[in-house]
């Protein structure tokens, strides 16, 4: 659930900003433990304050997250590991209610007097814009097959064209002079057969890449969760 934005910050904001804080606040002490749960967090998790106020952390995290958090906090807290200093990403949320939700996360780190280390975690609510990007590359997705169904079938129809004329051109050359002109039309028919081949072969490389992108898209879209 870590990453950094604010590495050896001495304190954090006063509990009353926090308390009006849009975004949702999660403190905890050198124990892991939950020492701070703002209104807007109770609102991302579901769970009143009083509900998590000295508990382990990781009661917020997916519980796929839970076994390993502990110790991914405390090698953080002993030796400062750059790879999640200075950054920001989406994580998925584990309601009390059992669904999922997703915000951005980013961390501040807080020693105290006496130098015990502990985090204060911001996250801002991204589920609705989650929701939204899953939902676009779901549609863009249905419509990429769609077009990749209607070149198939036009493929198959140029295919079945070409071939009929190669036919006609076959009779017409048994035609003699007669069927002359009957080849040329079939010959005509071939040519554009084969065009339509091209342009099916273009817009399956247009389709190709734009499952790429959804892809991508897609990928982008994925909560990263804790980071290792």
């Amino acid at each position: 659930m870590l990453d950094s934005r604010d590495d050896d910050a001495q304190a954090d904001q006063p509990g009353d900003a926090h308390e009006s804080a849009i975004d949702a606040v999660v403190s905890i002490d050198e124990c892991n433990n939950i020492s701070a749960f703002n209104p807007a967090a109770e609102r991302l998790w579901g769970y009143d304050s009083a509900e998590v106020i000295g508990k382990n952390v990781k009661m917020l995290l997916p519980p796929d997250m839970r076994a390993t958090h502990d110790s991914f906090v405390d090698r953080h807290r002993k030796s400062g590991q750059d790879r999640i200093v200075g950054t920001s990403r989406e994580v998925p949320i584990h309601c009390k209610d059992n669904t999922t939700a997703y915000a951005r996360l980013s961390l501040r780190r807080s020693v105290t007097a006496a130098g015990a280390q502990g985090y204060t975690a911001y996250l801002t609510d991204m589920t609705e814009q989650h929701r939204k990007t899953t939902d676009t590359v779901e549609v863009m997705r249905d419509l990429l097959d769609q077009i990749d169904r209607l070149t198939t079938g036009i493929n198959t129809i140029a295919q079945q064209t070409n071939l009929l004329s190669v036919n006609a051109s076959i009779e017409a050359a048994r035609a003699g002079d007669m069927g002359r002109g009957f080849g040329v039309v079939a010959m005509e028919i071939r040519a554009l057969s084969n065009q339509a081949k091209e342009i099916t072969l273009e817009i399956e490389n247009v389709v190709e890449s734009g499952r790429q992108s959804v892809g991508k898209l897609a990928q982008e879209a994925t909560p990263t969760g804790q980071g290792g």
